[in-house]
């Protein structure tokens, strides 16, 4: 099926939702962002439109990882070596990463689903959502029914986080630089979670997507350790390929190092710049799997264990945020 009607509609919804946040903020009326506005539109979309996802797929994969690379031009390096920042960020992913994975284990152990799948669903939550769910499944030899739930269950929970971290960051008053290292270090998936810190402010935008790609890094060791409980699980040696971490990890901190060392003030803000443009269709790429068919799909014990982690997460997080501030 050709990609060109996902990928058109995706640049069509980026445009309309920057005209659409562009025109409430114009007349000073409540907006939740261009990019929230457009996953929300994508999703709409998707309602009614099922060929679409092919180039939503290609937008995630070939788009993304590119913006996520420029968005690394507005980081500077030097944050990081602050407390409010660097140890703090580290520290709550570090620490919701740990009781998602945790939490996963012991709902489904207790809910009787097998330690693939909870693994599965923890990974989702606690790494980076539809990817790490993909990264670990080959290992822990899951069914395609089971793998289907579960990538159901982590973009209702990835929307969930996506919505209200923003939400209460505003209800509870919390700054910017912890808005950011919040949304990094509880929303599932990458463009969601450096959606979510725009949505707050471009000082969390960029904080967010700092915390977020220090969870995807965990990858690096969450994969191994699938495919060696995946031994366990199967009589036959589970397959691993690799150490699959994006090429966007790397890329973003290069480029960060270029911005705090090399690069003039002017180009690095304009290339940060030119990122957050390029996630408005990135986001609206991502509704598309956002549809009727995948919320009908997350039920059962799947869907609880997911939620109850995802909700533990986001406690143990904002535990960690009020103990480290």
């Amino acid at each position: 099926m050709s990609a060109s009607r996902g990928i058109i509609a995706a640049l069509s919804i980026g445009a309309i939702a920057f005209a659409i946040d562009y025109l409430l903020d114009e007349q000073q009326l409540f907006s939740p962002g261009a990019s929230t506005l457009a996953l929300i539109l994508g999703a709409l979309l998707a309602i009614g439109v099922s060929d679409v996802e092919p180039g939503g797929k290609w937008m995630t994969t070939q788009v993304m990882p590119i913006a996520i690379i420029l968005l690394g031009f507005g980081l500077d390096l030097h944050l990081f070596f602050e407390p409010d920042v660097g140890v703090m960020g580290v520290s709550v992913a570090i620490a919701a990463a740990v009781s998602c994975l945790l939490s996963s284990y012991l709902l489904g152990k207790w809910m009787g689903l097998d330690l693939g799948t909870s693994m599965a669903v923890g990974a989702g939550g606690a790494i980076c959502g539809n990817s790490a769910v993909i990264a670990v499944a080959p290992s822990l030899k899951l069914s395609e029914e089971k793998y289907g739930v579960i990538l159901a269950m982590v973009n209702v929970m990835g929307l969930f986080t996506f919505l209200f971290i923003p939400i209460l960051t505003s209800m509870i008053g919390l700054s910017q630089i912890e808005g950011g290292i919040w949304s990094g270090s509880v929303v599932h998936a990458v463009p969601q979670a450096v959606a979510a810190g725009e949505s707050i402010g471009d000082e969390a935008l960029i904080i967010a997507t700092a915390v977020k790609l220090a969870r995807v890094s965990l990858l690096i060791l969450l994969v191994p350790f699938c495919a060696w409980l995946g031994r366990r699980i199967s009589t036959e040696e589970a397959e691993v390929t690799g150490f699959p971490v994006p090429y966007f990890v790397p890329g973003f901190v290069i480029a960060a190092c270029l911005t705090t060392w090399v690069l003039p003030e002017s180009i690095a803000a304009n290339l940060t710049e030119l990122g957050t443009h390029m996630l408005l269709p990135l986001l609206a790429a991502v509704g598309f799997f956002i549809n009727k068919k995948s919320m009908q799909n997350a039920g059962g014990p799947v869907f609880l264990v997911g939620l109850l982690s995802t909700l533990l997460m986001v406690g143990v997080s904002y535990a960690m945020l009020t103990l480290l501030g």
